[in-house]
């Protein structure tokens, strides 16, 4: 449906448009970690440690001068171990190692705010995307005479959302720039959930 919907307003669109492309390939990174209290009885509390990485790819076609059809794609992967030791006093949960996989594939409207040739280039993004997420959780347990893992698999679940991005691109060469950006899905278009998916980004962008 959505690369269905592009084909038709890229057909429509008017042949006498600006005609330049700004390709821009990001990649974000970030560790967080929580050490777990440390007591008489329990001198190796042990720790929870959150790993994100992520990718990205956006195309936009200028058909105006400051106005461009976008395309853009971004795969994130966070993985949660947590081995901070939690019993009920029959069985004990050793570990936590959860993964979830997001996807992001979106279609939209990109504004500039300055021309291509300036130094610094503030843009703004809205359009459909495609949200999809998976993944699984690994329980390590103990009940007091053997360890097992439990493994939970998360069905893939796909939502019709909206996106809105804001970025920067500074200027390098007369070719090639520097973009950050900031990027929120709203799945199901609930606006109330903007804050709950926001993805930062920094990356080189070319335009030709």
């Amino acid at each position: 449906m959505l690369y269905r919907f592009s084909f038709i307003l890229l057909f429509l669109m008017p042949t006498a448009v600006s005609g330049y492309v700004d390709l821009n390939l990001g990649y974000s990174f970030s560790v967080r970690q929580i050490n777990g209290v440390e007591t008489e009885s329990n001198p190796e509390p042990g720790s929870a440690q959150t790993r994100s990485t992520g990718y990205s790819a956006n195309i936009a076609w200028f058909v105006w001068e400051y106005t461009a059809l976008e395309f853009n794609f971004s795969h994130t992967t966070e993985n949660l171990i947590d081995d901070r030791a939690v019993t009920d006093g029959s069985i004990t949960i050793l570990k936590v190692d959860s993964t979830v996989i997001t996807q992001v594939q979106g279609f939209g409207i990109r504004q500039a705010f300055a021309s291509r040739k300036s130094r610094i280039i503030p843009s703004l993004s809205i359009g459909y995307a495609q949200f999809t997420t998976s993944g699984d959780t690994v329980y390590t347990l103990n009940d007091g005479s053997s360890e097992a893992d439990l493994t939970i698999q998360q069905d893939q679940e796909v939502f019709s959302s909206s996106y809105a991005s804001f970025s920067l691109r500074f200027r390098l060469t007369q070719l090639m720039g520097f973009t950050v950006a900031a990027k929120t899905v709203m799945p199901d278009f609930e606006v109330d959930q903007a804050e709950d998916n926001i993805t930062y980004t920094a990356g080189l962008s070319w335009i030709f």
